[in-house]
């Protein structure tokens, strides 16, 4: 049982890692970030912050919406949350140097980058969901919307991620006076990545299950 519960812990944190990285991959594709982190980043340009650091503020945000929306239902330990965004912050700073090494040079590369971050966030969120341990505060958003609504994770997922693209958009266009973070990647992103994460769920579900439980 002990070992049960350290994979299960183990597997949390290898989930946060894959969700950056993919998240990261998705920047350097180049045609619009992954909608987890296209407000972060449109917001890291505006103010001249690292991804990171302005992702740490987001989740703060994010946690307290959802304390809003649950209320009395709002679990405790989902302040954890907190914490969570913090090593996810650092996580992405670390990912983007990690992959620094991408350049796609022609729109087929970038596609095809796009859609390998795609697989790779969508990977990552099974992952985190699966454990139950700390949402992520943007998947924790989506869980407390699904949970009110008693609406599916990937059934809420893409509106929710469709909604932090319009954000980032009108932040960009506001402040920057011009589009950027935000391009038909962000979309395409925004409307596969839920999809994926159920038919991960479909199959590996019973896989991981064995491992931590």
């Amino acid at each position: 049982m002990e070992t049960k519960k350290i994979n299960r812990y183990v597997i949390y944190l290898i989930s946060l890692f894959i969700i950056s990285l993919g998240a990261a991959i998705s920047i350097k594709a180049n045609l619009g970030t992954a909608p987890l982190i296209c407000i972060p980043y449109v917001s890291s340009v505006i103010s001249n912050l690292s991804v990171g650091t302005v992702s740490f503020i987001f989740s703060i945000i994010l946690i307290a919406l959802q304390a809003l929306i649950l209320r009395g239902d709002f679990e405790k330990r989902q302040y954890l949350q907190i914490v969570i965004g913090t090593f996810f912050s650092a996580f992405m700073d670390i990912a983007l140097m990690l992959v620094s090494f991408l350049n796609p040079q022609d729109y087929s590369s970038q596609i095809a980058v796009l859609l390998i971050s795609c697989i790779v966030v969508a990977f990552g969120v099974f992952l985190e969901i699966q454990t139950e341990v700390v949402y992520l505060p943007p998947d924790g958003l989506i869980v407390a919307i699904s949970t009110v609504l008693k609406k599916e994770f990937g059934k809420v997922k893409p509106y929710i991620d469709t909604s932090f693209v319009i954000i980032a958009a009108i932040l960009s266009v506001v402040f920057l006076g011009y589009l950027i973070g935000v391009r038909e990647g962000t979309i395409i992103s925004a409307l596969i990545i839920g999809p994926i994460v159920r038919v991960l769920k479909r199959y590996l579900d019973s896989y991981i299950s064995r491992i931590i439980e």
